[in-house]
């Protein structure tokens, strides 16, 4: 291989070769899904267009290789992660914290406010936990789980947990996601936070109008009681149902409050909820690590009980772990190849003629780019602001317009993507379809301002930090 690179001069990717080769690469990944082929091999697919593309270029396979191993590097901690929540899931079905969580909520939720609610409270775990899917696994279960129980859509549900999942994950500073952005643009990131609350917050409170009309509308005023009170008793009768439950959930808020590193939390909050686990519902030791492992499973005669606490577990995270291993490493083929840049600078950048159109094709951007490579956020917002620093800089615009441009579509487009890994995980953990993705409102809504505020210059700056005008 050494050999073939050395005798072949390396090719700079040209205009139309990089079109097509993006076309290519989007139409494989499109058409191998709709045609109802494995999401992971669809991405794989992906991956072997990206490796002919390479060496019709005459990349060095080596430098493909050192970008994939440093891919998988950078993208470690989330695997781990992913294998924490998997476990925290089982142990907290196991344990009787999500069925706790449910047994209360069905006592205290008006259908009325449900939707909204998921939206709030799912938005509150995220910003204190600075992860949205560990807000989709924990709150968000327990709303999807009462919703069972009323005759609100369990799309719009879903839609409403992910919208706050991503948007209390986009806010809090204790996000990878935040600190990427940030990081990547040379920017403070409270100064970050900040600048994201122009597109942010007014997307959340018209997000928030929408899901309180959209659950009035569907709940018509009632729980289905008999069903509701069937779930209840089921619970009861599996369970030991106490308020003291809750606090393995509420742990994992106290952990990002006093700022305790992901990873190290994450495995603090499965010791301290398999001892929960071990002393509240008598589950020993070895039947608990099952559950981690494999998932909680039970069998209550209850029809529709079981799908609700039959979840959880590392097994159920390994489709998300092989299909974000594989998208990881198409991300990091494709910028190998280098097939993005041209794209940008040769297609894109010359259509830049104003601020607004700046902030547009950025945005355009990062959604191309999380399209093609699976919902990959950290690829996405790293490549973008690569792309666009220099332009963005060249038009006396401040930094943090990027920074909060990038996060504005990189980051919450990740679970509108079909066949991406968060929204693999989002169908996994909650046992739904794709169908939830139109109702996920706030993620279409903050690019909505995004441009309102490029239009109008309310909330940018110039590199001097002074607000511009129209």
């Amino acid at each position: 291989m050494k050999e073939f690179d050395m005798n072949h001069e390396r090719k700079e990717p040209t205009t139309l070769f990089a079109v097509v080769s993006f076309l290519v690469i989007i139409a494989v990944l499109i058409i191998m899904i709709n045609m109802g082929c494995n999401t992971t091999l669809s991405v794989f697919s992906g991956v072997i267009v990206s490796v002919i593309t390479t060496r019709l270029l005459n990349i060095p396979w080596n430098e493909v290789e050192q970008n994939i191993i440093k891919t998988a590097a950078e993208c470690m901690p989330t695997f781990l992660i992913v294998i924490m929540v998997g476990m925290l899931v089982g142990i907290w079905m196991a344990g009787g914290t999500v069925p706790t969580l449910m047994y209360y909520g069905m006592q205290v939720v008006s259908p009325k406010i449900l939707v909204p609610l998921a939206f709030v409270l799912c938005a509150l775990t995220s910003e204190f936990t600075g992860t949205s899917f560990g807000s989709v696994a924990t709150m968000g279960l327990a709303m999807v789980g009462i919703a069972s129980t009323t005759s609100i859509p369990v799309p719009l549900v879903v839609g409403a947990v992910v919208s706050g999942a991503w948007l209390g994950d986009k806010m809090s500073p204790l996000s990878d996601t935040t600190n990427l952005a940030s990081g990547v643009s040379k920017v403070p990131l409270y100064d970050h936070i900040h600048s994201m609350q122009y597109t942010t917050l007014p997307a959340a409170v018209v997000a928030l109008v929408l899901f309180t009309i959209a659950g009035l509308y569907y709940s018509g005023g009632s729980m289905d009681l008999a069903q509701q009170k069937l779930i209840m008793d089921t619970l009861s009768q599996h369970f030991t149902i106490n308020i003291l439950l809750i606090l393995p959930a509420i742990l994992v808020i106290l952990i990002s409050v006093f700022k305790l590193p992901s990873l190290l939390g994450m495995g603090l909050a499965v010791v301290v909820s398999a001892i929960f686990a071990m002393v509240f519902q008598g589950v020993n030791f070895v039947d608990l690590m099952n559950y981690a492992f494999n998932g909680f499973s039970i069998e209550t005669g209850v029809s529709i009980v079981d799908p609700m606490l039959n979840r959880g577990g590392v097994l159920s995270m390994s489709e998300l772990l092989v299909t974000f291993m594989v998208a990881s490493v198409m991300g990091a083929v494709i910028t190998s190849s280098g097939i993005l840049d041209v794209l940008a600078k040769n297609v894109l950048l010359k259509f830049i003629k104003n601020r607004t159109v700046l902030v547009f094709v950025t945005l355009v951007y990062c959604y191309i780019v999380n399209f093609l490579t699976a919902g990959g956020q950290t690829v996405s917002i790293i490549v973008t602001e690569q792309t666009f620093e220099s332009t963005y800089e060249d038009m006396n615009i401040s930094r943090k317009v990027l920074s909060r441009t990038l996060e504005d579509s990189g980051t919450l487009s990740a679970p509108i993507v079909p066949w991406g890994v968060a929204t693999i995980y989002v169908m996994g953990v909650l046992g739904c379809s794709t169908a939830y993705i139109p109702y996920a409102w706030f993620i279409f809504i903050v690019p909505v301002f995004s441009m309102i505020c490029a239009i109008t210059g309310i909330g940018v700056w110039d590199k001097e930090e002074k607000p511009v005008r129209k």
